[in-house]
């Protein structure tokens, strides 16, 4: 039985998608004498992330996460025509940095988080390939190494020790903070 077919008090529903980068291969090369300063653009959403810089590695390794929280029923089946298109979509974008000019697009994937979360593989961990530009023709761009993992966030508990509540709230904060 899978977590989606649970009743509805009993399925488990992330709030959340943590994206690990990995490493990429087989890239383009780009820039003078072939040399790479590349990074990687996360983004579901609106929301984007982008690692940081690795230079000059024929097979370069961020081995960087971020988190995204989701939209309210996103993953469900047929959730994602509730919202804008591409709203449930992970969006990973390797880039080439230049000194003077645009950066370089080098690949893009997109993953629908739906069908991953679905799929019930998680944490998933696997290669995917990267495409040239929408309506451009295809070429070998290489690929990239990620992780995508849900998870559900529960912010129900205070920042304060309740077992603190008859002691002031002063000697609370010397003995935590100081």
């Amino acid at each position: 039985m899978s977590l989606i077919d649970l009743d509805d008090d009993q399925r488990w529903v992330p709030t959340h998608v943590n994206v690990t980068v990995l490493r990429a291969r087989g890239l383009r090369t780009k820039g003078k004498h072939g040399s790479r300063y590349l990074y990687t653009i996360i983004q579901v959403g609106k929301e984007k992330y982008t690692t940081g810089l690795v230079e000059k590695a024929e097979v370069p390794e961020w081995n960087e996460e971020c988190c995204f929280e989701l939209l309210p029923g996103i993953l469900e089946d047929g959730g994602r025509s509730a919202y804008p298109p591409g709203s449930g979509d992970l969006i990973l974008t390797v880039m080439h940095r230049v000194l003077i000019g645009l950066d370089v697009f080098l690949g893009q994937t997109i993953i629908p988080l739906d069908k991953i979360f679905q799929d019930g593989m998680c944490p998933r961990d696997e290669w995917f390939k990267l495409n040239s530009k929408a309506g451009r023709k295809e070429k070998e761009r290489g690929q990239l190494q990620v992780t995508v993992q849900f998870t559900r966030n529960n912010m129900t508990a205070s920042m304060f020790d309740l077992t603190m509540k008859d002691k002031p709230l002063v000697h609370y904060f010397k003995k935590c903070f100081l």
